[in-house]
Parts: structure tokens; C-alpha cells; sequence
């Protein structure tokens, strides 16, 4: 905890880790699972994960409120604070999974009977599989709270190590269970079995980080819960809007246009998930360094740290964007067929709603840890609203590009327009020249990378997956040289070098925080 560099390192390279097994076992289980179900299988299931993506929003903004508490519990040294909140959030959210249990039978047995464009046989897979789902997530949600220990003591590379695992163990159960020759219902069953018990692994990574956690009902504070529930309620709203930003397309494609455009969307959805993921693993990790750093009022520290993050999420995401775009339609050809090719527009469409996204993920880490945090929840609110009316409105007239352009619309207007000015007057930083130093290592760097995007499209013309990694691998590399050594000014590559080194150099502590 004493080294946030250190722990930001470590921590970002192991989701990058994770994020590849994902991507490796997506790029191959997809279209395979896709093939053994089909399409209106697996649009139902997509569907259903719809759903019970909406359970989430019963977390009541809880999870980063008890992260905010316990890691300013633990800055003061205060073990029994932290003891104290996290044992009374046990047990609240041992309530909250008990009504995500009760909503799920609702909807299992009022809801998806009633739903556009299921058959009776569909409506009964659903109806298991949304029980099965939902039974997970309620008990997800008492688990969360050893999840907030390891992610308060800033131990990532722990929890990352343990979820590249899992995502091991689960592919290898989907592969085996379809070539096998089993079903949606048995798939799921599987999954569900061995998330739920990788939880053990996250209780004991919870205990080697806070030997002296202590859980019991004598700790229960009400004067913890109403200091936690009193910044959550925002973060419940912020919560709300990422969650209607995520699912609300596949439930208004699946009224409006039905469960096999679903599947199509969902191959868009997926490579632009992709997209965001590879470029936001640094900002996952930024909340709980950016609280130590408001608690302790360094504000230079503060405007340095949303200054290089946006800066350096933006150059990511740039260059990632520009490979996607270039080769984005060979690869979604050669990866799920002639059949997805209407998934194309979607994906460039979502790719751009990417971007604005990954640039803007500092922001709001930073107005939630200065307190801002109605701002950031009025913003995302708006944004969900304007979502749900833009997507409803032109999916009826443009299908699937309809509602991903609703989504790229509302994303730009609440970040671009209401988060970021805030955050700059927050930290009396003018917002043209946070623009100009944050966007300019980007721009200029994004010119080779078109030319030599350009070039090898034409020239090399990559008709493989192979040809069009290593093209995207030749693209990122001109893409980061450029960005390097022509975008970033002297005094900032000095700063950027000599701070990996200093980071590197240190030596590995032992897992059991002091």
C-alpha cells in the first residue's frame, strides 16, 4: 500500500493476463458455441444474461462505498473501523441476495412468459437458466465484500491470478460439456457450479491480505451503513446508467427485432467489449490510489494523476480503435461468417462510444474520490435516459445500428460535456489546456498509424487470423513509436521511463500486508 506505482504495475499487468485468456477463449468458444447451439440459443441466453445483469443494480452502489470506507479506514491504521464496515456489510448484503433470489423467481414466473418473440419451449430454457444465473449472483453478493479487502489493500495481482483460473477451468467445462454434446441448460449449470466455488479462493485472498479480519454480528454499525448508504446512493444511480448502457440493446433488439439479431449484436458488442477491456485495465485500478490521494488532500498528485491517465487511456485506446477499424471487418468475416457481416456497422459504431469511455474513465474516478459524485451520477442518469430513448427510437429504423448509435450519442454527451468540464474546474485546471496535453500525443501519433494501417490493408491485404494479428501487431508498434517519440514532449518521456524504472527496480514484498 505503500507502493501505489508498484501495485498498479503488478495489478495491470495480471488483468492484462486475464483480459488475454478472455479474449483467447472468447475468439475460439464463440463462434463454438455459437455452432453447437445456434444462434436463437444463444441469443436466448444472451438475453436472459441480459436480465440478470439488471440484479446488479440491487448492489445499491454499495461495493465501491465499502472499498471508499474500508481503504479510509485502513489509510488511518484502523482495523476495527474496518472490521466494523465490513461486517455490517456482510450482512446487509445477505439481505440484498436474498431479494435478488425473490426477483429472479419473478421474473422467471411472470416476465418471460409475457416476453415479445419466445416460443413455449424457449420460454422454458429461459426459465432455468435465469434461475440458475440468478441463484449465482445472489450468492455473489454477500461474497463481494471479500472482494473489497483485497481491492482496498490494493492486492490486484492476487485476485487477478485467481480470476485467470477460473476462466481457465470454465472454458476448458464449456468445450467439453458441448463437444459432448449437452445443452444450454447443462452449460450453464457447469459454469455457475465452478464460479460459485471459486469463492473460496477470494475468501482465503481476503485473509492472507487482512490477517486480522474479524466478521461477526456483535460488529454490526448502523452508523457505518448510513455513512456508507449516504455516498452510494449516487453511485446506486451511476450503477443504473452503466447497467442500461450494457444490456438495455440486447432487450430492445430482442422486443423490436427479435432473439437472432440478438446474436448478431452480440458479436459487435463482444469485439467493442474487447475493445474497452484492453484499454481499461490502468482505470479499474485508479479508484482506491486516487481516494489515498484525496484523503491525504495531494492535490498535485491528484491533477497528475487524472492528467497521465487520461492521457495515456486516450493513447491506448486510440491506437487499439484504429486497428479495429482497419481490420475489423476481415475479422469478424473470418471469425463468425458471411452471416455476421451485418454486426460490421454496429461494431465501428460501438468502437467510437469506446473511446470517449476509456478516455473518460479518470474523470469519473476522480469527481467520486473529491466527493463529486452527484455530478457523476446526474450525468450517467441522463445519459441512460437518452440511451433508452435514442436506441428505441432508431433501432425501429436502423436495426442494430440504431441502438448502438444511441449508445455512442449518450456516452459522448454525458463525458465529454458534463464530466470532464467538472473535473477540471474541480481541480482549477482550464479545460482546453487539460484537451491539449492529454489529446495531443495521441493526435499526432495516430497519423503514421493511419498510413501504415492504410498500407498494409491494401498491400499486404492480411486474409488470416494470423496475417491480421501480426498487421495489428505492426500497426500498434508504429502506432506506440509515434506516440513515444514524437507525442510525448522530452521532459514526459524522461518522467514516464524513469518512473517504470524506479518502479521495476523494487523488490517483491511478502503476500501478508503489514
Amino acid at each position: 500500500m505503500k507502493r501505489p506505482a508498484w501495485n498498479l504495475l503488478t495489478g495491470t499487468l495480471t488483468r492484462y493476463a486475464l483480459l488475454f485468456v478472455n479474449i483467447a477463449i472468447g475468439i475460439f468458444l464463440m463462434p463454438f458455441t455459437m455452432h453447437h447451439l445456434g444462434k436463437a440459443q444463444y441469443g436466448l441466453w444472451m438475453l436472459v444474461a441480459s436480465m440478470t445483469a439488471y440484479l446488479q443494480l440491487l448492489d445499491l452502489g454499495y461495493g465501491n462505498g465499502l472499498v471508499r470506507q474500508v481503504t479510509q479506514a485502513d489509510a488511518r491504521g484502523d482495523e476495527e473501523g474496518m472490521n466494523a464496515a465490513l461486517s455490517t456489510f456482510l450482512f446487509v448484503y445477505l439481505g440484498i441476495g436474498t431479494v435478488a433470489l425473490g426477483a429472479v423467481v419473478l421474473l422467471a414466473s411472470f416476465a418471460l412468459p409475457r416476453f415479445p418473440n419466445l416460443s413455449p419451449g424457449e420460454v422454458r430454457t429461459a426459465q432455468l437458466v435465469l434461475l440458475i444465473v440468478g441463484a449465482r449472483a445472489a450468492i455473489a453478493f454477500p461474497m463481494s465484500v471479500f472482494g473489497s479487502i483485497t481491492t482496498a489493500r490494493q492486492r490486484f495481482a492476487l485476485t487477478g491470478s485467481i480470476a485467470i483460473v477460473v476462466a481457465l477451468v470454465q472454458g476448458a467445462a464449456t468445450y467439453l460439456l458441448l463437444r459432448a454434446g449437452y445443452g444450454l441448460v447443462p452449460l450453464v449449470s457447469a459454469t455457475t457450479l465452478i464460479a460459485i466455488a471459486s469463492y473460496g479462493a477470494y475468501i482465503a485472498a481476503a485473509l492472507v491480505t487482512f490477517p486480522a479480519l474479524r466478521l461477526s454480528p456483535r460488529r454490526f454499525s448502523l452508523a457505518q451503513a448510513r455513512e456508507v448508504t449516504s455516498f452510494s446512493l449516487y453511485l446506486f444511480l451511476i450503477s443504473l446508467a452503466i447497467q442500461f448502457g450494457y444490456n438495455v440493446d440486447n432487450l430492445i433488439i430482442g422486443a423490436f427485432v427479435g432473439t437472432s439479431a440478438v446474436a448478431v449484436y452480440a458479436v459487435a458488442f463482444r469485439l467493442a467489449d474487447y475493445q474497452r477491456q484492453l484499454c481499461n485495465q490502468f482505470n479499474g485500478l485508479l479508484f482506491p490510489v486516487v481516494v489515498r490521494f484525496s484523503a491525504a488532500d495531494e492535490i498535485d498528485s491528484l491533477r497528475a494523476t487524472l492528467v497521465d491517465g487520461t492521457r495515456i487511456a486516450l493513447g491506448l485506446i486510440a491506437g487499439v480503435t484504429l486497428c479495429l477499424v482497419t481490420f475489423g471487418d476481415r475479422l469478424v468475416l473470418l471469425w463468425m461468417g458471411a452471416g455476421f457481416a451485418e454486426s460490421i456497422p454496429a461494431l465501428y459504431t460501438l468502437a467510437a462510444a469506446g473511446v470517449v469511455l476509456v478516455a473518460a474513465g479518470p474523470l469519473g474516478n476522480l469527481l467520486l474520490a473529491r466527493g463529486r459524485h452527484r455530478v457523476v451520477a446526474f450525468s450517467c442518469l441522463g445519459e441512460a435516459i437518452l440511451n433508452l430513448v435514442l436506441s428505441v427510437w432508431w433501432v425501429r429504423h436502423y436495426g442494430i445500428v440504431g441502438a448502438a448509435a444511441g449508445t455512442a450519442v449518450s456516452v459522448t454527451i454525458s463525458n465529454l460535456l458534463v464530466q470532464m468540464p467538472a473535473a477540471c474546474r474541480l481541480l482549477d485546471m482550464p479545460i482546453g489546456g487539460f484537451v491539449r496535453r492529454v489529446s495531443t500525443p495521441a493526435l499526432i501519433a495516430l497519423a503514421p498509424g493511419i498510413a501504415a494501417a492504410w498500407l498494409l490493408r491494401t498491400a499486404a491485404a492480411p486474409a488470416t487470423f494470423v496475417e491480421i494479428v501480426v498487421a495489428g501487431a505492426i500497426v500498434g508498434l508504429v502506432y506506440v513509436a509515434a506516440f513515444v517519440g514524437l507525442g510525448l514532449d522530452r521532459r514526459d518521456r524522461r518522467r514516464y521511463f524513469g518512473r517504470i524504472r524506479h518502479v521495476s527496480a523494487q523488490p517483491v514484498t511478502p503476500a501478508v500486508a503489514p
